[in-house]
């Protein structure tokens, strides 16, 4: 009876030992997993980081770029209206100068039918 005890008392160690043998080996593997997932957590969040700042550079950059964008379309605007201006001041006057041409021309054969 004692012996039988004994026994069952072995058997049960043997088969603690062979689990808590089992629960260790998981344990470590779940623990190597973890530091694993830990470091690639820490790897991804740097990543992020880093682009998280890129964009907010980005952002400043296309900032910056719309401003001037807008300076050049306001500055052409300008440029657009003072070349229509010049446009029908010259279509104005383009009549006279034209006249005023033909004179210099007639002028300028008299002055050489008398000359020559």
């Amino acid at each position: 009876l004692i012996q039988d005890m004994i026994e069952k008392l072995e058997k049960e160690a043997e088969a603690d030992a062979t689990h808590k043998a089992f629960c260790d080996k998981e344990l470590a593997e779940t623990n190597e997993k973890k530091a694993d997932k830990t470091a690639e957590i820490e790897k991804l969040s740097v990543q992020v980081d880093k682009m998280s700042a890129r964009s907010a550079q980005l952002k400043e950059d296309v900032a910056a770029v719309q401003k001037a964008l807008a300076e050049l379309t306001a500055s052409q605007a300008e440029m657009d209206k003072i070349r229509a201006e010049e446009k029908e001041l010259f279509t104005k006057n383009e009549a006279d100068m034209e006249q005023g041409l033909e004179g210099v021309k007639m002028a300028l054969k008299i002055l050489r039918e008398y000359y020559a």
